[in-house]
């Protein structure tokens, strides 16, 4: 059969009717993250938000129960599935800045002095991205309820009502405290971990296909996790593991090709594999492993394989204890600066409109504004899209619950089941995040006559617009470089810090770092907002691995400068060339591309860790 001509984003099926190919920026801002649910956050959000409620409704004190649970639920936005440690953490830095930020909220006399706190709060809020994942996160919260609090019309005092907010951030704290017991790991670790346990069952499986298909599945799941999900926040430990994820590819097509020959690998490949996912999933040391002299040359390719990918996994563990121990990256560059400038013109832009037109409870607009445009969170543009959609959808779900379930009792259960659905909902998709937390937080509103349905989803929508409209034209004011040379910026400064670090010289290497640092952030942050626009989300998934090569090259240059490892001056001059070499290269044109540069930067990096 002749085929005709199809336009764009359309392709001819088996029956020749045409169906729509979704773009791959859509299908990841859509897709949820395949993330286990984590009880335990579960049942501390369930309980930390529910509980209040049912005490309340015991003593008649609707007031104070809301307080409380608005309280738990804040702390809820910042419980993470990961290490215990990590997690606890995390959640002590949101209690202490969210309450100050609810403080600074309820401070406020009047509603104009209220848009000047929330204003005021918007700038620490914002640069606080750049103080790693625990305070960025706590940042976020602050200003966050910081806004919250200038809607709330309690008639209790400020400082009761600052109490009550804290006493419910207490109570999720305490409550995920006491899941000790059922701690897990990280489900970035998990997923990536998975590739290594699927591969180790493909050689006892019975089936290889039903087996190839599994090992199929998990790295389609540990691409998903890594890289989906318009809220996926982006850390050292996350890219560490995309690395992982990446270098697997050559052991996953060695292994495949051993199972398809019927060939049974030794039991010190499959305990090397074993190490692997252990490892992966626990941030534990690996052994070292050395690959066999002797076997099939399908084995040895195995064997090597795992060599390399077990090497580069250590050297990694090392270079970021290096870096941690070298001192922090505090640096603004003018990115951060802009998404600043960007966050107080859009929360102006959101206190003038309800301050113009006297709208009732108009903090709504605020809040969204705050929500979507938190750093480090992702595309704003997603996130944006997603909120709207999300919001749409909570509303529906809470006006239906409300017309059919009575008031008290009733709701508090559906309070209660909506409190349970919101940690899986912020680790797999924003947009269903967005619904669970609009019905939950309408629920939560009704139970004291503050319930406005229709007028919350107009202030969300007014709100994204704002966001949308004063975003786009920051950025015709602020384009910034292409991506081509902001990798030829970012390499020209790797390699002055790789040379000064490498030659053994002292003075100044620890301010070129933050430089070299602040340069990378803002890289990273142009490339998180490219991941789920419609414009350049392949570009910009090209180019990541590169980005994540080129810190590891600044760790490892620090790794060799802490240790005294700088007496080969023929050596560091050749790695110096070839990176002044990579970066004419990419400022003459298309001549290195995105894979081109990962695999030159795979290489020096190989080479200074060999020193």
């Amino acid at each position: 059969m002749e085929r005709t001509p199809v336009a764009k984003g359309w392709r001819l099926s088996t029956g020749a009717l045409p169906r729509i190919e979704v773009p791959a920026w859509l299908r990841r801002m859509l897709r949820p993250v395949a993330i286990p649910t984590d009880w335990t956050r579960v049942s501390a959000a369930a309980i930390g938000i529910g509980l209040p409620q049912v005490l309340g409704l015991l003593i008649g004190r609707g007031d104070i129960a809301m307080l409380v649970s608005i309280g738990a639920l804040c702390a809820s936005f910042s419980d993470v599935t990961g290490s215990y440690g990590y997690r606890l953490r995390r959640l002590s830095v949101a209690a202490v800045l969210g309450a100050a930020g609810f403080a600074a909220g309820v401070a406020a006399p009047g509603p104009w002095w209220a848009a000047a706190v929330v204003l005021l709060v918007a700038v620490p809020s914002a640069l606080s991205s750049k103080l790693g994942e625990l305070w960025s996160s706590g940042g976020a919260h602050m200003l966050t309820f910081c806004i919250v609090a200038t809607g709330d019309h309690s008639a209790l005092p400020p400082v009761e009502q600052v109490g009550w907010f804290l006493a419910g951030e207490v109570l999720l704290l305490v409550l995920a405290a006491a899941t000790w017991p059922l701690r897990r790991a990280a489900p970035a670790r998990g997923a990536v971990a998975d590739i290594f346990v699927a591969v180790r069952r493909m050689f006892d499986a019975d089936s290889t296909i039903a087996a190839r298909q599994q090992l199929t599945r998990s790295l389609d799941t540990a691409h998903d996790v890594l890289l989906g999900g318009a809220s996926m926040s982006r850390s050292r430990v996350r890219d560490r593991l995309y690395l992982i994820y990446q270098r697997s590819n050559s052991v996953v097509e060695a292994a495949v090709s051993v199972a398809h020959a019927g060939i049974t690998p030794p039991q010190r490949t499959r305990d090397a594999l074993d190490a692997l996912a252990h490892a992966t999933r626990t941030g534990e040391a690996l052994p070292p492993y050395r690959p066999a002299d002797s076997g099939s040359p399908l084995l040895r390719a195995l064997d090597e394989s795992i060599a390399e990918l077990t090497e580069t996994v250590s050297q990694g563990r090392r270079a970021q204890g290096i870096a941690r121990r070298a001192g922090p990256r505090l640096s603004f560059g003018s990115t951060v600066w802009w998404q600043t400038l960007r966050m107080v013109l859009c929360l102006a832009a959101a206190e003038g409109i309800g301050l113009l037109f006297g709208l009732d409870q108009a903090y709504w607009i605020a809040m969204t504004t705050a929500l979507v445009l938190r750093p480090n969170s992702g595309s704003v543009f997603a996130r944006t899209v997603l909120r709207a959609l999300g919001s749409i959808l909570g509303v529906a779900v809470a006006v239906g619950l409300l017309a059919l379930v009575p008031a008290g009792w009733w709701t508090v259960l559906f309070i209660v089941l909506l409190a349970g659905k919101l940690p899986t909902a912020l680790s797999r998709h924003y947009g269903l995040f967005s619904a669970v937390i609009t019905a939950l937080v309408l629920l939560l509103m009704s139970q004291e006559r503050l319930y406005y349905p229709q007028a919350r989803l107009v202030d969300t929508l007014i709100g994204c617009a704002i966001v949308l409209v004063v975003g786009f034209l920051l950025r015709q004011v602020h384009a910034g470089p292409s991506l081509r040379d902001g990798f030829a910026d970012a390499v020209e400064s790797v390699t002055d810090y790789v040379s000064r670090s490498l030659a053994g010289a002292e003075q100044g290497r620890s301010a070129l770092r933050r430089r070299t640092y602040r340069q990378l952030a803002e890289l990273r942050s142009r490339l998180q907002q490219r991941l789920m626009s419609p414009h350049g989300a392949s570009e910009a998934e090209a180019w990541w691995p590169a980005i994540i090569l080129l810190e590891r090259v600044i760790d490892a240059a620090t790794e060799q400068a802490v240790r005294g490892d700088t007496d080969d001056q023929q050596h560091t001059q050749l790695l110096v060339s070839t990176m002044r070499t990579i970066n004419r290269r990419l400022r003459a044109g298309s001549e290195v591309g995105p894979d081109d540069l990962r695999a030159e930067l795979e290489a020096v990096y190989r080479r200074i860790t060999e020193a």
